[in-house]
């Protein structure tokens, strides 16, 4: 990850947090990183005279809910690195402030929570519109994560052109080095007229396979020559990106996906395969950022 920038920020949100923190809080004690804790708050800060108590007691709520993440997260790195808190109560909007506060952060961490209907929609735009405009990566946690006391020793990174995979991979053997673990590259493919019951035999597979292993090599091989410690494993499957790689999050410690080309003209530079993965991963997600 980049070494320059040495703070992690961690949103802390109304709700339960705990997966969260868990995340955060060994990822900054592994790295050396301080932990940032930033609470934005939703109430508009222009109100009428007669909401000012309501919003006074909305900011006590933010400030409390920050006291109490701040409380658990020092516990959780024990005095191994700094943790400082922010509320912001007069900002642009949480997405945006904290795409400001991505500048200068190492990292981006967020919880993603299992809801449905309305909540989910508002809950999930926080986290696909932190992920797809911040200036540098972002990890979804799923709520109810926990680091395992067995850790799978497995990184896997979703690949769909090797041409663009250059900025996810180098994330990825980072990360792996860090933990000492495999790097497991995945490309998974699906025919878009769905005819592949009918169409796609042993043949076509084993074609495409090689193919990917042929266009991937340049890209991967350099990366492994400097990071030489890392050993690498590429699989490739016909099957649907986003269930293949939820698949793959059932055995991996994380999944790392790049996000579409910032420069984009229209549209989200989060795309369907990255929401599915970040919604339905059994472990965290990180969301690398696009050089431009």
């Amino acid at each position: 990850m980049n070494q320059v920038r040495n703070r992690i920020v961690a949103a802390v949100g109304a709700d339960d947090v705990d997966s969260l923190l868990h995340f955060a809080a060994d990822e900054a004690v592994r790295t050396g990183a301080d932990l940032h804790l930033v609470h934005v708050m939703t109430m508009p800060p222009s109100l009428p005279e007669a909401y000012v108590v309501a919003y006074e007691g909305a900011r006590e709520l933010g400030t409390s809910i920050l006291e109490d993440a701040k409380r658990t997260a020092t516990k959780l790195v024990a005095g191994q690195v700094a943790v400082t808190s922010e509320l912001v109560d007069h900002g642009a909007g949480t997405v945006s402030d904290l795409v400001e506060r991505s500048a200068d952060a190492r990292l981006v961490v967020l919880q993603h929570r299992h809801l449905s209907g309305l909540r989910r929609v508002a809950s999930g735009s926080t986290t696909y519109g932190v992920a797809a405009r911040a200036h540098t990566s972002v990890v979804s946690v799923p709520e109810g994560w926990r680091p395992p006391e067995q850790p799978h020793g497995r990184v896997t990174v979703g690949v769909h052109d090797p041409e663009r995979a250059d900025d996810a991979l180098r994330v990825g053997f980072e990360l792996a080095r860090e933990r000492r673990a495999t790097l497991h590259v995945v490309h998974a493919w699906w025919l878009a007229n769905g005819y592949d019951a009918v169409v796609v035999g042993d043949d076509m597979r084993r074609e495409f396979s090689d193919r990917f292993h042929r266009e991937l090599a340049p890209h991967v091989d350099e990366l492994a020559a400097e990071f030489a410690d890392v050993e690498v494993e590429i699989q490739v499957f016909h099957a649907q990106s986003a269930a293949a790689l939820t698949k793959a999050s059932e055995g991996s410690d994380l999944i790392v996906l790049g996000r579409r080309h910032p420069t984009l003209p229209i549209g989200s530079h989060l795309g369907s395969v990255a929401r599915a993965v970040i919604r339905f991963a059994a472990c965290p997600v990180v969301v690398v950022e696009t050089a431009r």
